[in-house]
Parts: structure tokens; sequence; C-alpha cells
């Protein structure tokens, strides 16, 4: 992902390998009209060993700000001497920028590492929380966390307020038991017999915080609950096995990771 000093620029005789000039190279300089001729092209390297053992993914990065994001968040890991491996979460973070004196909203792709992104998104209760090193604060005390954090209390309060009736008011988690949440990814119907005849249910696609996942079996009077807080939440729940199925008996809303991911979904 960091930078190099190879660039490729288009000839006659096709692509070709040139010294990287950076920010002083003629192409990178801001025309009066139209965006630069040359822009930042950043590769994300990394393993999904679930999926594959001897296979390197690589994600392509043509947005400025979201190179510069990743190469500062790995530059400051390894200022701090820390280990680059682990298990990462990618995600979109919302910045705002302005041009010719007008300011927009966008996203650009941003990292962190699970257990840093996990302890600073749900809820902590202050009696038991510990005290994290001057490393961990420096870390996590950027502007991505803050964004989340806010985001995240944005939502706890539009949830909290959701009474309808329709749906039922929806309960939030303070202090949430880790073992009990799962991250709310999809959902799909499929037809069970009951009663010797054939019945439609509705599954929620979940993970556990170990990334293991695990169908749901959603009783009906908490579809609407779990559909209206959206892909991307973490429940607290409740789970009762009967035969090979697991089904979901009621949950509290912990956070959601994902706020603008999907608005409206059908059932």
């Amino acid at each position: 992902m960091f930078g190099t000093d190879e660039a490729n620029q288009k000839t006659q005789n096709g692509w070709q390998k040139i010294k990287c000039l950076g920010s002083n190279c003629q192409y990178r300089q801001k025309k009066q009209v139209g965006p630069p001729d040359c822009r930042k092209v950043g590769w994300l390297k990394f393993l999904i060993p679930k999926v594959s053992t001897d296979r390197i993914w690589l994600m392509r990065i043509t947005s400025s700000q979201s190179i510069d994001s990743l190469n500062q968040y790995f530059s400051l890991q390894k200022e701090h001497r820390q280990s680059v491996k682990g298990k990462y979460i990618l995600f979109l973070r919302k910045v705002e920028n302005s041009k010719n004196g007008k300011t927009f909203s966008n996203y650009i792709v941003d990292i962190m590492k699970k257990e840093d992104f996990i302890s600073n998104t749900l809820p902590q209760n202050n009696k038991n929380s510990q005290p994290q090193s001057t490393t961990n604060e420096q870390i996590v005390n950027n502007t991505v966390v803050n964004s989340i954090k806010k985001e995240n209390e944005e939502l706890k309060t539009k949830v909290s307020n959701q009474n309808t009736k329709k749906i039922a008011k929806i309960e939030i988690s303070e202090n949430p038991d880790i073992d009990k949440c799962y991250y709310f990814t999809n959902h799909h119907t499929e037809t069970f017999m009951k009663d010797g005849k054939p019945k439609e249910y509705f599954i929620g696609e979940f993970y556990d915080m170990s990334d293991k996942p695990v169908n749901l079996i959603v009783k009906p009077e908490l579809i609407d609950g779990i559909l209206k807080c959206g892909i991307g939440s973490v429940f607290e729940t409740e789970i009762q096995e009967f035969n090979d199925k697991k089904i979901l008996t009621d949950f509290k809303f912990v956070q959601n990771n994902e706020k603008d991911a999907q608005k409206n979904i059908a059932a």
C-alpha cells in the first residue's frame, strides 16, 4: 500500500514505467478545468485465511483521501512498533470536502484492527473498562473513531425514539455480553414443514464476534425491529435451539457499523 518511486505513463507504444516525482510532477498539478492528468492508485494487499491460505487478495483504491488515510494508519502502527499482522475491519468513513466555496460529503475507505474497532464502538461499562496504554490512545483517539462514535450515538438516539404501531420499542443494550453479540449482514427466507404443511420463515444471516457465520430463524414479531436497525447492526441476542435450528427469540440493539449501508430493506 505504501508509495513507490515508479509510475505508469501512456505512450504511443502503450504503458511505460517511469520514475514518479510525486507531488512535484507536472502531471500531478491541478488544472483550471478538470482533475490532474495523473492520479494516485493504491493496492491494498491482504489475506483471507478462511477462504484460502495460498492466495493474496488485492483491492484497487483510486481515492487519494482513502490512500492517504490507509497509509497514515499503517505508518502510525509502525512508528509505535506495533505489528500490522492481525484481523482488520474495512469500513467507509464520512468526510467533508470543499470545492469552489461549496461543502459536500463523501465516503472514503478506512481501516482499523478488529479488536480496536469493537472495543471503541461498543458501549463500555466505566466500572469494568480497562485503562488503555498511551500508545493505544494515540491510535484510537483519531478522527476515524470519533466519527464512528458520533454516528453510533446519533443512531442510538434515532432507534430509542422509534415506537410506532408496527414496530415494538427497540431496547438498547448499554453493557452487552460480547458472547451473545451477533453482527447482522443479510437475510433471506426458507421454507420448512410445520404440522405437515410448508411454511416460509425469515432467516437472519449473522456473524458472531469470532467471525463465525450463523443463520437464525427470526420470530415474526422481531422482524420489523431487526430490519429497522438495518444491515451492519450488532445485536445482543437470546437464542433457543429446536431440533437442528436456531431461533432468535429476543434482541437488544447495540450499535450499527454501517449506518447508511442500506436504509430501506424489504422483508
